[in-house]
């Protein structure tokens, strides 16, 4: 069973916590993952679409597990800024893009990188939604095969391809602080249509919103924005995914 398959059996659903390195200084990092660690989330990811220093990933990472005893994950945006003192590592092909460099050649570059450095990689489809009609960071920096809202039949596409080529988990994004989160009927069709654990993330800032997402489907619920806007909701939104 894959790394993400046995937190789920042991645990049931989860929440996972991001933290961009670019956001605040590493300190201020290890006070929001403590806080974060208190109100139950599951595991610290690092990482974010803009991060430009392997020294801050690395100081972040070190503040993190310094204050807490989580897991932490990196989520990162390319095979540059992969530190060591990491748990694990999404290794992403990001499905949905069209420039090979996002699916495919910053991963072939970046395995020897994950090889040396002794991480833990965990397989991982990546798939962009767009939302919105205002782009998030991600879609402006890359050119993607778009997804929109209501692209339910496309969405299952990219899932059963994630499925049958062998990776270990879906990862559905609607971005950084997107207008409104991935509709609850694509969730819903997707994981009707796969059965390795699926992660949803982007415009998850209420409780309701959690609710809903994991009534739909969701095994995993991220939240970034809440944890560098609002971080006292992290609490009612993990409060909400555990109920289920």
């Amino acid at each position: 069973m894959s790394v993400i398959g046995t937190w789920l059996s042991e645990n049931g659903r989860l929440h996972f916590s991001l933290i961009d390195p670019d956001s605040q200084p590493p300190q201020e990092a290890g006070k929001k993952a403590a806080l974060c660690a208190d109100y139950g989330t599951d595991a610290i990811m690092v990482g974010g679409t803009t991060v430009e220093s392997r020294q801050q990933v690395y100081e972040t990472v070190a503040a993190i597990k310094n204050a807490t005893d989580l897991p932490v994950i990196l989520f990162p945006n390319s095979g540059a800024f992969l530190v060591d003192n990491a748990d694990y590592l999404f290794f992403m092909s990001l499905l949905n893009s069209t420039n090979p460099m996002h699916k495919f050649t910053e991963q072939l570059e970046g395995a020897p990188i994950v090889k040396k450095l002794g991480i833990t990689p965990i397989p991982t489809g990546y798939m962009v939604i767009s939302t919105s009609p205002r782009p998030t960071t991600v879609e402006k920096k890359t050119q993607l095969d778009k997804i929109t809202y209501d692209d339910v039949e496309k969405a299952v596409k990219y899932a059963l391809y994630t499925q049958f080529t062998g990776m270990h988990v879906l990862y559905m994004d609607a971005g950084s602080n997107p207008q409104q989160p991935i509709s609850s009927q694509m969730i819903s069709q997707v994981r009707d249509s796969i059965s390795i654990p699926l992660i949803v993330g982007g415009g998850i800032r209420s409780a309701d919103t959690a609710r809903e997402k994991v009534e739909a489907g969701a095994d995993i619920i991220v939240t970034g924005t809440a944890v560098e806007e609002n971080i006292r909701s992290v609490k009612t939104i993990i409060q909400a995914i555990k109920e289920k």
